[in-house]
């Protein structure tokens, strides 16, 4: 199976070089700090979009499976994981605002998923 797991958020208007340059520092640890099962699919920023409350940058994981998804919540707990440290780090960016644009998505890949034809009429 493959998964994309898309996060929509807001980096403050005041720090949008800084995570740029954070980001381009750390693009190699944060590959590196992924569990089996998911990777790094890399963080991009919305050129246009139509959805207004989806985020101004997406972070994309890669998943194998679904279990990719409780390996990373596993790692996520884990008070030495480098996941732990980035995730840190990389809040102190994002706009605190509540009501911040802000998504979360899972696409499955077609090929992988349950599709049927729906009756007409």
């Amino acid at each position: 199976m493959r998964f994309m797991q898309l996060f929509g958020f807001t980096v403050r208007n005041d720090r949008q070089v800084e995570f740029q340059q954070w980001l381009t520092a750390n693009e190699a640890r944060i590959r590196a700090s992924y569990p089996a099962g998911s990777e790094y699919g890399g963080c991009y920023a919305a050129v246009f979009s139509s959805e207004k409350g989806a985020g101004d940058f997406f972070w994309i994981d890669i998943l194998d499976s679904y279990a990719a998804l409780d390996a990373a919540a596993a790692d996520g707990r884990d008070p030495v994981s480098d996941s732990v440290a980035l995730n840190n780090e990389f809040v102190q960016f994002l706009d605190p605002e509540r009501s911040a644009p802000y998504s979360k998505i899972l696409l499955k890949s077609v090929v992988d998923a349950t599709i049927m034809d729906m009756p007409v009429g």
